[in-house]
């Protein structure tokens, strides 16, 4: 199946093939026929499985250049926005407004005064609307990883925001569709799809164990192009200084978020991160997840997991155990069905 067979126009599935995007994903098989046809959605799908493209393409064919917000785009992070925003400028003509906060508001006013869509986190989108500066009753809108805006505590700003900018059709996304998360659109018809497996078999697990992290870390890197994730600010921030290489943290300035961002897309071999600061990072030949810290549960093993083994390409986990992580450990492992190798 080609995206020419989803039924959207010819020059956007052009568009698609010109951008290198041959075969449609699940996601995207499941989700883009529906979308264009303006039917309301509450979709499952795993972080890595391609859902950006999947509301992505229908919000470039439903949405035309007018110079006035027709859709809202609401993500968690501002590195998710970026990514986002990065996907709608490839393949949408309309004007696409990047809203966040940790900037100036001078660009962000300019740019909401000219913008077919906004994509933008909770925080930032919701003080516009309050400011005025962001007034819409867009035809639609899209929540996406609207469990890790739960997680966040998001969950009020979202509301508001839903709101005081009343859309015809609303697309969710979400790695799990507990009743909080279909709560947020409470009394609305919509169609709920379910994609794939929650863990993708391309990834093999592994473990081991050790008292000495830091120094087990180097030879498990072994210069492939590796994530590693930390449980706390403080410890991302240390290792970074002892391998110096870049960090991702909610204390780093936005401007210092990005720029180590780049550096990883661009050729640095490793990043090491928070799971917050994670959201979002889409680097398609990420070999190993390093799960230097363990994850706190099996929900936060999916979201590390779907960094690797993207776009149908195999993945690696190592997981870094000490003794008092055993239970933890073999809490997710039951819960997700793993088959985790021990070396």
């Amino acid at each position: 199946m080609k995206f020419r067979d989803l039924g959207i126009d010819m020059g956007l599935a052009k568009k698609m093939e010109s951008l290198g995007f041959d075969e449609p994903f699940e996601v995207q098989r499941k989700v883009i026929p529906q979308a264009i046809r303006g039917v309301e959605l509450a979709v499952r799908a795993k972080t890595g499985s391609g859902k950006t493209l999947a509301f992505g393409i229908p919000l470039a064919q439903v949405i035309e250049k007018k110079g006035r917000i027709q859709a809202i785009v609401l993500v968690p992070t501002r590195e998710l926005a970026m990514q986002v925003n990065r996907v709608m400028k490839k393949i949408s003509p309309a004007h696409v407004a990047l809203i966040y906060g940790g900037v100036k508001y001078d660009r962000q006013f300019q740019e909401l005064k000219r913008a077919d869509i906004v994509v933008g986190t909770p925080g930032r989108i919701l003080d516009h609307i309050q400011r005025g500066t962001l007034k819409s009753n867009p035809e639609v809108f899209v929540l996406d990883e609207a469990d890790r805006m739960l997680d966040m505590g998001f969950l009020p700003d979202v509301k508001k925001i839903m709101h005081a900018c009343p859309p015809k059709t609303v697309w969710l996304f979400s790695a799990t569709l507990s009743g909080n998360i279909t709560g947020l659109i409470e009394g609305r018809n919509f169609k709920v799809i379910e994609v794939g497996e929650e863990m993708p078999t391309e990834i093999e697990h592994l473990y081991f164990e050790t008292e000495r992290k830091i120094s087990s870390l180097r030879g498990v890197l072994n210069g492939r192009k590796s994530l590693i994730f930390c449980s706390t600010k403080r410890m991302t921030q240390r290792l970074a200084d002892i391998l110096r290489v870049p960090a991702l943290h909610g204390n780093m300035t936005q401007g210092a978020r990005e720029r180590n961002m780049r550096k990883f897309r661009e050729g640095e071999r490793y990043l090491i991160a928070t799971d917050v600061a994670a959201r979002g990072i889409d680097i398609p030949d990420v070999e190993l997840i390093v799960n230097f810290d363990l994850p706190r549960d099996s929900s936060t093993y999916i979201h590390r997991s779907g960094r690797t083994g993207r776009a149908g390409k195999t993945g690696k986990i190592i997981n870094m155990i000490r003794r008092e992580d055993h239970e933890t450990f073999r809490k997710i492992i039951k819960e997700l069905r793993l088959n985790v190798e021990r070396v």
